[in-house]
């Protein structure tokens, strides 16, 4: 599905399944330089067991047109936006729903709670963690569009095995997919993604507003982008329950896919 906001083409995903009224809503957002196809298996499974799936490609990501917005705020306004839209003219029941989100989509996610906690019934946090400093280095490369910087995600973003090419599925590396991904961004999106999330400092107003709703975030025991003490934090910012998935680092999406969905499952259905 495509609408359009402020003059922008957003792609919208479904997970394949038309919405229904006496559903639940789903709201999933990508990490930076990415797009809606990280949720491919989540999306699916959850529109086939009782939810509504929204995965949008954020402005200037994937099949999004438009420029990618600056700061995590911008963000989660955005998304506000595009759910009032979507209630008003798509049919997508004007209920609380599910808001979560990887790395930058979990940032975005969590501050998008605070502006609007009693519209949110479950904050889902994938790949995160709290402060998300990001490192001289990599900003620069970013900006200049450098392969180094999609090289420096790819390899601290997995963990040992994944980048042995490791994988349950015969044929698939998931650090030459995730390389794959983040060389398709538009020059200037994947800069302007690490920026915002450097520039961060928004959690605490945004968790003080969410309260003790419920809230569950989903982490690689390996993840060197978000390392460990960063996501213990975030978690206790938030007051949310901290699943470990093992032999796993940033991508957890791709990297263990099933258990991955096994703890999204024991916190959704």
């Amino acid at each position: 599905m495509i609408v359009s906001i402020d003059n922008c083409d957003i792609f919208v995903g479904q997970g394949g399944v038309e919405w229904e009224s006496d559903r639940r809503t789903l709201v999933l957002l990508h990490g930076a330089g990415m797009d809606r196809t990280v949720w491919v298996l989540l999306a699916r499974y959850f529109a086939r067991h009782g939810y509504n799936v929204v995965t949008p490609d954020l402005p200037g990501h994937g099949a999004s047109s438009g420029e990618p917005l600056t700061s995590i705020q911008d963000n989660a306004r955005f998304v506000w936006q595009l759910i009032a839209h979507l209630q008003s003219d798509h049919k997508l029941p004007a209920t609380p729903v599910v808001l979560g989100g990887h790395s930058m989509g979990a940032l975005i996610a969590a501050d998008a709670a605070g502006q609007q906690p009693d519209s949110v019934e479950h904050l889902l946090m994938f790949g995160s963690g709290y402060p998300m400093p990001v490192g001289q280095p990599l900003l620069d490369a970013a900006q200049a569009n450098d392969q180094s910087a999609v090289d420096m995600i790819a390899i601290f973003s997995h963990c040992h095995s994944s980048q042995l090419g490791h994988n349950h599925v015969a044929g698939i590396s998931v650090l030459n997919s995730a390389m794959a991904l983040l060389e398709r961004a538009k020059p200037g999106v994947l800069y302007t993604d690490l920026q915002a999330c450097n520039d961060y400092v928004g959690l605490a107003e945004a968790a003080a507003a969410f309260g003790q709703r419920r809230c569950t975030l989903i982490v690689g025991d390996s993840d060197r982008m978000t390392p460990m003490k960063m996501s213990r934090g975030l978690a206790d910012q938030l007051s949310a329950e901290l699943k470990v998935i093992t032999e796993c680092g940033h991508m957890v999406l791709s990297e263990q896919p099933e258990q991955v969905l096994q703890a999204a499952k024991q916190v959704l259905l």
